[in-house]
């Protein structure tokens, strides 16, 4: 029997080593998409006054800017110089396969450091077309892979400076419900709307708007709760195909529940599992050993869901998947949670919340939204398909002094 989540309905590949992000289309354009911009937004075809000397402090922060670029592009050649010899089978070795993941690693911090600069560029100038080029070509390359850390800001910066391409608005609704900024969600929305119609909205952005007043709450309960949350909670380090994934267990608010988790990273249970399914905007689903959602690790524990410490769910919580009613269900058999674990990319509201949440990702989402797709329920027979990314280990970085004992119902 299929296990579900609560809504069912780059990397160090198997193979071939690849960025994940082409160095084509990685390294921001010179120029902004074609539907929108700057330009575009206010006029191309109207004289506009000479732009004003930049200041010393604008340059030093260009400057800062340019040696961030060049940095990032410098270790995306490296990468590239390692996938082609590895494609072409001239080095297949461990040594070069393990520098490819460190610069892989290298290289998604560095270029979340470059787009930090072009922000404070941006802030300080908001004619400087360099730095919009680049925060509105990351922008789109995360919300592709929906990734939507730090990107309100940026976001809300590029729309403010008249700079209105579609999947702006998109990205700003969707990353302010995120960052807890949820007055601004529907004027975003309305925005696109007006220009594009509500049909061009996906389902998820459907969702967002009409769960605003239920999430607010939420959120405040939330932010209080990580505010209380002790220094010492235990956190597990998932090294997956697409690099490291650190989670903060809740050990409080599930205590069984993250003793079972601990007990089966530390027993090797998860290592070599495949995150079987993974769905845009909704979830990643991993800790089946049969890879197919039918997997268990032999034993099953209680519900943790209607303890008084209970979590909810928001994105990066990291709930136990259990087995549905009915394969047309949203309801669970209640006890039935096991192995198999679900990390939300998005805040999943069921009507009923039966799951028990018991962590959430801290460091790593963006390395989850770079896992390969995978809909069990959209394969097609004739269909080729492409391994899914796996977690090559799971460790246990943090834990408090005490045994884990886990109490099972079978």
């Amino acid at each position: 029997m299929l296990l579900a989540a609560a809504f069912l309905h780059p990397a160090m590949a198997q193979d071939v080593p690849s960025t994940e992000v082409p160095v084509s289309s990685a390294v921001p354009s010179d120029e902004l998409p074609a539907e929108g911009g700057a330009d575009a937004a206010a006029g191309a075809d109207q004289p506009r006054p000479a732009p004003p000397p930049l200041t010393d402090e604008q340059l030093q922060l260009i400057e800062r800017l340019d040696e961030q670029r060049a940095t990032w592009v410098e270790t995306l050649k490296q990468m590239r110089a390692i996938q082609i010899r590895y494609s072409n089978g001239v080095d297949r070795s461990e040594e070069k396969l393990e520098e490819y993941g460190e610069l892989r690693d290298r290289g998604r911090m560095e270029l979340n450091e470059l787009f930090k600069r072009a922000e404070a560029v941006f802030a300080a100038r908001s004619d400087y077309f360099d730095a919009a080029s680049l925060l509105a070509t990351v922008l789109d390359y995360r919300m592709t892979n929906s990734v939507y850390e730090d990107s309100y800001r940026a976001s809300k910066m590029l729309l403010d400076a008249e700079v209105t391409m579609p999947f702006l608005y998109i990205m700003a609704a969707r990353s302010a419900f995120l960052e807890g900024h949820f007055d601004e969600v529907i004027p975003f929305y309305q925005t696109y709307v007006e220009a594009h119609g509500a049909e061009e909205l996906e389902k998820i952005d459907h969702v967002l708007a009409s769960v605003i007043e239920i999430y607010r709450p939420y959120w405040e309960e939330e932010l209080e709760r990580r505010a209380a949350d002790p220094d010492d909670l235990p956190q597990v380090l998932l090294e997956t195909t697409r690099g490291p994934v650190l989670i903060e267990l809740y050990e409080d608010a599930a205590p069984n529940t993250v003793a079972n988790f601990i007990q089966l990273v530390e027993s090797g249970f998860y290592d070599g599992l495949e995150f079987y399914q993974v769905i845009d905007n909704l979830l990643a689903m991993g800790g089946d050993p049969a890879g197919d959602g039918s997997g268990t690790s032999g034993r099953y524990i209680p519900d943790e869901h209607d303890r008084p410490e209970r979590r909810r769910i928001f994105r990066g919580s990291v709930f136990m998947a259990k087995v549905p009613v009915s394969a047309e269900s949203n309801d669970f058999v209640p006890n039935t949670a096991s192995s198999q674990f679900v990390i939300a990319l998005m805040p999943i509201l069921p009507k009923d919340q039966t799951q028990t949440v018991f962590g959430r990702v801290i460091e790593g989402m963006d390395v989850i939204g770079a896992f390969r797709r995978v809909n069990p329920q959209e394969k097609k027979e004739d269909q080729v398909q492409l391994p899914p990314d796996r977690i090559v280990t799971a460790r246990v970085v943090r834990k408090r002094a005490h045994d884990y004992p886990v109490t099972y119902t079978r």
